[in-house]
């Protein structure tokens, strides 16, 4: 007679990484490839409209975690997966200290960042229009980069000593996105209660157009679930 197999689950894992790569930050972790944060800039910097977000006088670049995997078992839908010549080229974050002492206060979380997708004909849903998953992951993942900015800076909070989660997310679709370009995504803090995160976003393309609005909450988690 067969015994019962133990269907207990694990514990999940869930712990924050800190892996945003900063050079002109002085981040960089280890095992960051040779390149990952140069190859951004230069191709960003080749496309106008990108070049003068990203050049701004107090723009500060980073690649974000979802990037910059710290192996093969991490973050590897955009690290890995989604990152190919024909997928997702390149991504690049980018926020604006209000003033010098912005950074090195604790007490001053960063409310607002940037990202910008380099998305590829390996995207498309329609013929030359990006698919509306891709949307949605590039939205959760800008939101997500808002947490990772602040950890990594040693801002202090409820919520960013821990790894957050997407709670839920509400999604409006307004115009087709392209493929074949840059899509800038802006993601803000709404407010902070207790371990949720109220983030806000919109994503347009390079002439202004704004493609989707989203709203979500998040919320702060133990290390293991």
């Amino acid at each position: 007679m067969s015994q019962p197999s133990d269907t207990t689950a694990a514990p999940l894992s869930i712990t924050p990484l800190n892996r945003v790569l900063s050079p002109p930050l002085g981040l960089i972790p280890a095992n960051t490839p040779p390149g990952l944060y140069s190859s951004a800039i230069a191709h960003f910097s080749s496309i106008p409209w990108c070049a003068c977000l990203i050049q701004a006088p107090n723009a500060i670049p980073f690649i974000p975690q979802c990037f910059n995997p710290q192996s093969s078992a991490h973050d590897q839908l955009v690290g890995a997966t989604l990152a190919t010549p024909r997928g997702l080229q390149h991504m690049l974050c980018f926020f604006h200290p209000e003033d010098e002492e912005h950074l090195h206060d604790p007490a001053r979380p960063i409310m607002h960042v940037s990202s910008l997708f380099a998305v590829g004909e390996g995207l498309s849903g329609y013929e030359g229009v990006l698919h509306g998953g891709m949307i949605m992951t590039m939205v959760d993942e800008s939101m997500g980069v808002l947490h990772e900015i602040n950890m990594a800076l040693g801002k202090v909070g409820s919520v960013f000593g821990a790894a957050s989660v997407t709670a839920g997310l509400e999604i409006k679709f307004l115009k087709p996105g392209p493929i074949n370009e840059a899509v800038l995504v802006n993601a803000w803090v709404d407010s902070v209660e207790g371990r949720k995160t109220r983030i806000k976003c919109e994503v347009r393309d390079g002439r202004g157009i704004e493609l989707a609005k989203c709203s979500s909450t998040w919320v702060s988690v133990k290390p293991k679930m």
